[in-house]
């Protein structure tokens, strides 16, 4: 297993898949907050596109080191940070970055704080705006004597759901570099459909394209098209 380290001294590890060792451009593929990096669909990605692409685990997940938390989109961010760092030092030029749920969200936020990349291919990105998303809020919620939810659905503590909170993605948009583009499922049961259309909205011109998809969350049945749709954009771009 190959890690690097990063700004706070975890071991990230990660993987390359290198289809021609003589160009240097690359793409990086992040995870699903409860995946690593080696879940079907972001093998697939990096098996099925034709460009270079690298694929790390978050800290906390697969084989990184660090605590696991469902918040942490701005330290995620720099983490995002700290792999476009030690890319370009091992000689690469990090066209893109390529997210799902999750990481597709960060790297907006990514996006805004750095915006040292300039395509970002969010996958069924998360519009936070001060709510608790529901499919947490009315799962598997813990309770307290004071009537006082104490853990969300997925492992979600009290205090990830508070910083959750406090995430302004309208803020973000307003402020991404880049070009964006959105691809988002018509039966995502996770993120809703109509999160997408706010980010084409307050994305504006930094929108390049939006893409409905006939599958769910997890993309089933459409991994083939999402990779089209990849595709053509790298080569437009």
């Amino acid at each position: 297993m190959e890690t690097f380290t990063n700004r706070n001294g975890l071991k990230i590890a990660y993987k390359f898949s290198i289809k021609n060792p003589e160009d240097k451009r690359i793409y990086i593929v992040l995870q699903f907050v409860f995946f690593d990096m080696d879940f079907l669909i972001y093998s697939f990605f990096s098996q099925s596109l034709e460009v270079n692409t690298f694929r790390f685990d978050f800290p906390g997940n697969g084989k990184s080191d660090g605590e696991f938390t469902y918040a942490g989109h701005i330290s995620e961010a720099g983490d995002i940070d700290d792999v476009v760092k030690f890319l370009v030092s091992r000689g690469y030029i990090v066209e893109g970055i390529i997210g799902h749920s999750k990481s597709a969200t960060v790297s907006i936020i990514y996006s805004a704080l750095y915006g040292e990349v300039k395509i970002i291919i969010a996958i069924c990105p998360k519009f936070h705006k001060g709510l608790i998303p529901d499919y947490m809020a009315q799962h598997d919620a813990i309770i307290n004597s004071n009537g006082e939810i104490v853990r969300y659905a997925f492992g979600c503590t009290r205090e990830m759901a508070q910083e959750i909170l406090k995430i302004d993605m309208k803020y973000y948009c307003q402020r991404a570099r880049g070009n964006i583009y959105i691809l988002h499922g018509y039966e995502d049961e996770v993120v809703a459909y109509s999160d997408s259309l706010e980010f084409v909205k307050e994305l504006g011109r930094r929108c390049k394209g939006h893409f409905a998809l006939n599958c769910d969350h997890m993309l089933t049945g459409a991994l083939d098209d999402v990779v089209t749709i990849i595709s053509q954009i790298i080569r437009d771009s």
